[in-house]
Formats: C-alpha cells, sequence, structure tokens
C-alpha cells in the first residue's frame, strides 16, 4: 500500500457518493415533464449512500484506534456533506412534485 494512506482508500467511497449525488440533484432541477429520477430511485439512493458511508466511517475510527492513528476529520466532513445532499434532493424533488401538480 505505497503511495496510498487508508484514508485514501476509504475517501474514494465518500467522493463516489458525493458525485452520484451531486448528478442526481442536478437531474432533479433540469428534468421537467420526463420523469429520470422517481421517488423510489432517490429513496434507494439515498439510503445506500447513508447506510454504505456510515459504515465506512465507523469502520475508519476502528482502523484508526486500533492502529493507533489520529482520527480522519475530512472523511467525517464528507459524511456530513453526503447527509446535506441526501436532505437537499429530498426538497429539490419535494418542490418538483408539487410544482408538477400544481400544473
Amino acid at each position: 500500500m505505497e503511495g496510498l494512506d487508508i484514508y485514501d482508500w476509504s475517501r474514494l467511497v465518500f467522493i463516489t457518493f458525493i458525485i452520484s449525488l451531486i448528478v442526481v440533484a442536478i437531474i432533479l432541477l433540469v428534468q421537467r415533464k420526463r420523469n429520470i429520477v422517481n421517488g423510489f430511485t432517490l429513496a434507494i439512493l439515498a439510503v445506500t449512500s447513508i447506510i454504505a458511508s456510515g459504515i465506512n466511517l465507523i469502520i475508519l475510527g476502528y482502523i484508526a484506534d486500533e492502529l493507533g492513528l489520529g482520527g480522519d476529520i475530512i472523511s467525517s466532513y464528507m459524511f456530513l456533506i453526503i447527509l446535506g445532499l441526501v436532505i437537499l434532493n429530498w426538497i429539490i424533488y419535494a418542490k418538483n412534485k408539487d410544482k408538477n401538480i400544481s400544473d
């Protein structure tokens, strides 16, 4: 594992979820009549990203404790960004759904 630290491998998972949630937010903002992302898709992505990144964060804590390393604040911030993006996506979806109902 030369060149990459233990935190770098876990950050790839966080970055993947952050990018996918940003892409979903952009899709939700630009979709009009044709629903590319529906509520079920959004719920599955939200649950998967929160559970997987939460478990990743917990495992990072265990590894840092066993190896005597300091905690990684960047991973904690990335987890909070994922939570914020999930909430943002639900707000955008709710606003679009209300707008489509009133049209």
